[in-house]
């Protein structure tokens, strides 16, 4: 499941309507609909404002958020994995310097 099937998912399930959650976030409602449908990305602050409008977790939206920004990077690289366990290696690095 993507960011927007995700987010729609959660919209659905608290029985809210598009119309209310954009409201919430100061948005079109068309430009809501295009997040959920995956026509167009989300901002990180629209992400965070997305979490407010439905009562979720932010840490949580904006891990499936970017996730999804990295899959779309990755898609057509034919070595993706190979790429995947390089940001790894980098990542555990940043750790250490903590």
């Amino acid at each position: 499941m993507n960011f927007g099937e995700h987010i729609r998912s959660i919209r659905e399930q608290k029985k809210l309507l598009l119309r209310e959650v954009a409201s919430q976030m100061n948005m079109d409602t068309a430009l809501l609909s295009k997040l959920e449908r995956g026509t167009r990305s989300a901002r990180r602050e629209q992400v965070i404002a997305l979490a407010v409008a439905l009562n979720e977790n932010e840490t949580e939206l904006l891990k499936i958020w970017m996730a999804d920004r990295i899959t779309e990077m990755l898609k057509d690289q034919k070595d993706n994995i190979e790429i995947l366990k390089i940001v790894e290696e980098k990542i555990k690095n940043f750790k250490d310097l903590e």
